[in-house]
């Protein structure tokens, strides 16, 4: 019996992105339908719903290595999580940041020692997009920001000031320039719209609620700010920080949910975490001083290398304490949990990403695979030459029946679950 294709749509949008990238070989009906845009709105919008709520559903966590390849946290139980390298070959072997993201899309600078280059990868699709260089481009010194703007339906990349520019490169001058991902060419905004402040290379910037963030320095001060640019109206303002009672500073910014958060600590003392959605007012969500015992450290010393990245299912919030681990803190009893991480060590950079099945194409754009040739991945029907042989064919039946035997688990999962919440609601 054929389900409706209405019914067929609907549960396929609740499926991982990495198992609908191998359903698009199931037949072209599925591919076309799994590689539509209305399908990928609706898939993402899913996801959103979701993000930053529980590691493993829509909420993907990449450990960047110097001079190594991507790590993916894969799983999180009991405060044990996997990791997994992706099959990146771009980066291996090569010094490389990555700068900001936006719906699953990551922007990267590689340093390939001609120049670098800047490239928008999915790892969800596995695909990337090598991004034209803009005027002087400074490789992994350049500071560089993702995120979408609604307000013409494309995802934006902005090239800020840079502190590192600013102090070692002679002649640097500071401008603001925008590509948009479907137009595919940078350009500069007016002068008198490039804010007086300089942003370290190591930061990546953070999309919340139509606008990036970062934490700048403002060399007039010697303090450091919050800088907001508008997405839509491209301009730029200082987001004023929490209250602060006790000279604490703001050692890191990022996102929890909607939400815009700051850490602000002050060393050998205690953490607060502060959030808001308006840029205005701030509630305080986390504040401890307990932290977690390591043997042979004092832990007090790593009071502000505390960064929240996402909840876990226990509604704990998952920490990295700064590229050596990671805790869980449980805001109810105001505890720490030291969380197993198999299969890294150190790292530079976490970045916290929705899974989606958006292309770094931005509609039109040729798009490469980031997977290493050889490597066994699923293709659409019709890509796979004619003369395949006996052999081939044979792999090729293997594949597609392991995938629906995949896809048949997956569905009747979906049936109970829905089954389920149609009674409950039948019965209320």
């Amino acid at each position: 019996m054929e389900l409706p294709e209405d019914i067929v749509a609907d549960i396929l949008k609740r499926l991982p992105a990495k198992s609908l990238v191998r359903f698009r070989c199931v037949c072209k009906p599925w591919c076309s339908l799994i590689t539509s845009p209305s399908f990928v709105r609706t898939h993402l919008k899913l996801n959103r719903s979701q993000f930053q709520s529980d590691l493993g559903t829509s909420t993907r966590i990449i450990l960047s290595r110097y001079c190594d390849t991507l790590l993916s946290m894969v799983s999180e139980n009991n405060n044990v999580v996997e990791t997994v390298e992706l099959d990146f070959a771009l980066v291996r072997n090569l010094p490389y940041y990555v700068k900001g993201h936006s719906d699953g899309l990551l922007c990267l600078v590689i340093n390939d020692g001609f120049g670098g280059m800047a490239v928008i990868y999915n790892p969800s699709i596995q695909e990337y997009r090598k991004l034209p260089s803009p005027c002087n481009f400074r490789s992994t010194r350049e500071v560089l920001g993702l995120g979408f703007d609604s307000s013409i339906d494309d995802y934006k990349v902005v090239r800020v000031p840079s502190n590192y520019c600013r102090l070692k490169c002679p002649g640097y001058q500071p401008q603001v320039e925008v590509l948009e991902l479907k137009t595919n060419s940078w350009r500069k905004i007016p002068d008198e719209d490039t804010p007086p402040f300089f942003i370290e290379h190591i930061f990546q910037a953070t999309e919340v609620n139509g606008g990036l963030y970062w934490l700048a320095e403002d060399h007039d001060a010697s303090r450091c700010v919050i800088l907001r640019f508008d997405l839509a109206e491209e301009k730029f303002k200082v987001v004023l920080p929490p209250p602060d009672e006790s000279c604490k500073s703001i050692a890191w910014i990022g996102a929890l949910k909607d939400w815009l958060c700051v850490v602000h600590t002050r060393r050998l003392s205690d953490v607060h975490v502060w959030a808001t959605k308006d840029d205005k007012n701030w509630t305080k969500i986390i504040t401890t001083s307990r932290f977690p015992k390591i043997p042979g450290r004092d832990p007090f010393l790593d009071s502000f290398r505390y960064m929240p990245l996402c909840y876990t299912e226990k509604e704990a919030v998952l920490m990295s304490v700064r590229g050596e681990r990671f805790v869980t803190f449980d805001t109810r009893d105001n505890t720490f949990e030291h969380v197993d991480i198999r299969g890294a060590q150190h790292w530079l950079q976490e970045t916290v990403y929705c899974e989606s099945l958006v292309s770094p194409g931005g509609g039109g754009n040729p798009t490469e695979s980031a997977v290493a040739l050889g490597s066994d991945v699923g293709v659409a029907e019709g890509e796979q030459d004619e003369d395949q042989t006996a052999v081939g064919d044979s792999t090729s039946s293997n594949s597609l029946r392991q995938l629906l035997v995949g896809l048949k688990r997956e569905v009747h999962n979906l049936l109970v679950c829905s089954v389920g919440h149609r009674n409950i609601n039948d019965d209320n």
